[in-house]
């Protein structure tokens, strides 16, 4: 009899221990998962089920959404803050921004004030009927000329308050005071502004020095007018002569009396003083504190900044309802016109102690500490996608957002595009995102699948994971959980939208099983360490999956074979004795070049690993498909 030969088996395992993220690519490799739905990086690098959502309630459809303290959102036309109404606005998409205890509420340029439960308008525009008087008055208990603006019953601090730069228009008498000035004091009825802020109605006044004047023939300037006249008496000190423009009155010895006047030049000079006098606008007037048109608005440093078209706008310090204080102190507001370069402005953000601004093709950093040394650094480089304003969010101190050619990760520098995962030909839109602080959540349109997902990105490990088929209106963190509002296609759903918490820390839990699935890449290696993309025909015998799945979870095990059939080849069930086992499913031996795995499941569910042993053959199957130079199939 002869000795057995030893020959070395050519049963191969293969084990996945370590899984990566989504792939939705052909280059995608062993481990990495080519399709998913509602799986999450919670156990990285282990495969896991995304934490159920915890519904809070539901809220229609709300117009953007945002917290501090409390939560607050815009539902149709009612502002609502910690659920409770607070004022009314239009009907749009909503850009907010806390500025110490208030709320901006943008494009109304309304506000909400935590601290006095006060809801009002940034802006302030005050209808004058009948005009307003303009007067000489004091400065810091000072008299003052030309700086005092009285309106009977007028009580101006009800409208504005000392510091503002308001706008006044619908001057006739003087033009000239129609424009933009601070004001300074606010006392009853009298705002007072600097001196010799206004034009007042002019008397030209000359008063006897102690020496006197002797009678003569005297001349006096007015401008470049001159005019001359015959003093017939002489003057003592103190006496005074009055030019009101038509008339020339002396005041001798206390005796008034009126002299003639002719135009031109004679005698000595006499140098009138140009005294301002009140004088009254009766006409129609509006007085108001203007606020810019911003589409996207931010704060950093304590001041409130925003954007619209080509132009950037930062208030006074401290100071939301100011735009137009320009006093040359550092404290001033500020505005610039970026116009050198393509298109409008898309979005805005405070990153790294700066306001950055984001065009389509191009970012801007505001940089500087005060409106005298402001300036921007525009740099050529991917922003913002138009109508993505709401993707901007940060996570692990890196600033995410969606651009034109995909998700980008920016730390200050060049932009680096991180969503080819999600697909190289996925035409990607609409992007709303959120952060917890290491996840980066964006919901999509991705065009290519022609439906909305909810993405995350994992800053940890730089991988991502699709949670949810759904579109998100909006996140927010509140009380240390991100919350989001979507809208999902379940049976159940009323087609409103509903407050979910991500993590599922608050709220009531989704009850159902929810279904998930992983359909893993490509698979054509035999062995674990060597083989890799092997040439050769292979045979899956068996599945060996380590899972810990919780009770009632199930889960469909699928193979596809490279002739694009599908076989359901095994179901593993959890059960409340054994949350964590190795689940074996054999399988009819099935030769192939490649083949792809998936997993179809209901329920919470953990994958430790998966180990699929192979039969190793050679690299043909009947026919090689090759034609031999004399015309025949190779047949070996």
């Amino acid at each position: 009899m002869l000795p057995y030969m030893n020959s070395k088996s050519i049963m191969r395992p293969s084990v996945q221990t370590g899984f990566g993220g989504l792939n939705h690519n052909k280059s995608a490799g062993d481990g990495e998962i080519y399709d998913m739905l509602l799986m999450s990086s919670r156990e990285y690098p282990l495969l896991a089920t995304r934490p159920r959502r915890g519904w809070i309630k539901d809220i229609g459809d709300p117009l953007g959404s945002g917290s501090g303290d409390k939560e607050w959102y815009a539902n149709d036309t009612v502002f609502n803050y910690n659920g409770a109404t607070k004022g009314t606005v239009s009907k749009t998409q909503k850009q907010y921004a806390v500025m110490g205890k208030k709320i901006i509420i943008m494009p109304d340029k309304k506000y909400y004030d935590t601290e006095t439960d006060t809801f009002g308008t940034l802006g302030v525009r005050v209808a004058l009927i009948g005009g307003v008087d303009f007067q000489n008055g004091v400065y810091m208990e000072v008299p003052a000329e030309a700086n005092t603006i009285y309106r009977s019953g007028a009580n101006w601090a009800s409208s504005f308050s000392e510091g503002d730069a308001v706008t006044i228009s619908g001057c006739t008498v003087h033009p000239e005071n129609n424009g933009s000035f601070i004001i300074r004091e606010i006392d009853g009825d009298y705002l007072h502004f600097y001196e010799n802020t206004f034009t007042l109605d002019s008397l030209w006044k000359f008063t006897a020095p102690q020496e006197g004047v002797p009678a003569g023939t005297y001349y006096f300037y007015i401008g470049s007018d001159s005019y001359y006249f015959t003093l017939s008496a002489d003057m003592s000190e103190g006496d005074t002569l009055t030019w009101t423009g038509t008339a020339l009155t002396a005041v001798i010895g206390g005796v008034s009396s009126t002299i003639s006047v002719t135009a031109g030049t004679s005698g000595d000079i006499l140098v009138f003083a140009d005294i301002p006098q009140n004088y009254s606008e009766t006409g129609d007037m509006v007085m108001t504190r203007e606020i810019p048109d911003m589409d996207f608005i931010c704060v950093n440093e304590n001041r409130l900044w925003g954007c619209k078209g080509d132009s950037i706008y930062a208030s006074s310090l401290g100071d939301p309802f100011n735009f137009n204080v320009f006093d040359g102190l550092s404290s001033d507001s500020w505005a610039a016109d970026a116009t050198d370069s393509a298109g409008d402005f898309t979005g805005c953000i405070s990153y790294m102690g700066y306001p950055v601004f984001f065009k389509e093709d191009s970012i801007y950093t505001i940089q500087g500490d005060n409106a005298k040394n402001f300036a921007w650094t525009p740099r050529n480089r991917w922003g913002v996608k138009k109508g993505c304003e709401r993707s901007l969010a940060v996570a692990g101190e890196t600033l995410f957002y969606l651009s034109r050619v995909g998700v980008c990760a920016y730390t200050g520098g060049t932009p680096v595009i991180i969503s080819a995962p999600l697909g190289v030909n996925a035409k990607l839109s609409d992007g709303v995102a959120g952060s917890d602080g290491v996840k980066y959540y964006i919901s999509l349109y991705n065009g290519e699948e022609d439906a909305y997902f909810v993405y995350a990105y994992d800053t940890r490990y730089g991988v991502w994971h699709k949670e949810d088929e759904g579109r998100a209106n909006c996140f927010y963190f509140l009380d240390g959980a991100l919350y989001s509002v979507m809208y999902y296609p379940l049976p159940t759903s009323t087609g409103t939208g509903r407050v979910w918490c991500i993590g599922g820390s608050k709220g009531a839990l989704w009850s159902d099983p929810e279904y998930w699935n992983v359909t893993f890449a490509d698979s054509d290696r035999f062995y674990e360490t060597t083989d890799t993309n092997s040439q050769n025909k292979k045979g899956p015998l068996r599945i060996l999956i380590r899972a810990q799945l919780n009770n009632g979870t199930k889960a469909d095990v699928k193979i596809r074979y490279d002739d694009g059939t599908t076989h359901t080849v095994g179901t593993i069930t959890g059960s409340l004795s054994e949350k964590k086992k190795t689940y074996i499913i054999p399988l009819v031996l099935r030769r192939c070049d490649h083949y792809r795995l998936s997993l179809d499941g209901y329920g919470d569910a953990v994958i430790y690993s998966i180990s699929i042993e192979k039969y190793s053959g050679s690299q043909y199957q009947g026919s090689s498909g090759v034609t031999l130079p004399n015309g025949e199939l190779n047949m070996r």
